[in-house]
């Protein structure tokens, strides 16, 4: 979650409560406690499991929220749910390109012959455009 664009959008530093005011501002959304529960089992790693405990080593039961929206909210938010990851796999990508170049620039710097046959082909690369 972005706390730095809530503090600002909100002016002052973001509860876990101010969430729920928030979201149902922007979505006109209403929040309210649901008859449902959600189980978590934490398991045991399989390669420390001795065969004699069981293998379910922890359970915890958490309380669901119900939220209602409008349809046309519900698409907003599906949309804005696709664009965020859409910008993270973008950022994911242009981090591994940022590393390769700078692998690519250091095995230059310390190969000098390297660094003169990359000088030919952009020279090349720039012939070739023209």
């Amino acid at each position: 979650m972005n706390y730095e664009y809530l503090d600002k959008m909100i002016g002052k530093p973001v509860e876990y409560t101010d969430w729920h005011k928030i979201f149902q501002q922007k979505f006109e959304a209403c929040i309210e406690d649901s008859e449902r529960y959600r189980q978590y089992i934490r398991r045991m790693p399989y390669n420390k499991w001795d065969g004699k405990e069981p293998f379910d080593i922890d359970t915890e039961v958490v309380p669901m929220k119900a939220i209602h929206l409008s349809h046309d909210n519900l698409e907003r938010l599906v949309r804005q749910q696709e664009f965020i990851e859409r910008l993270e796999r973008d950022a994911e990508y242009h981090k591994r390109l940022h590393s390769m170049t700078y692998a690519d620039a250091r095995i230059r710097e310390s190969n000098p012959a390297v660094a003169k046959a990359y000088e030919k082909y952009l020279m090349l690369l720039e012939l070739a455009r023209k």
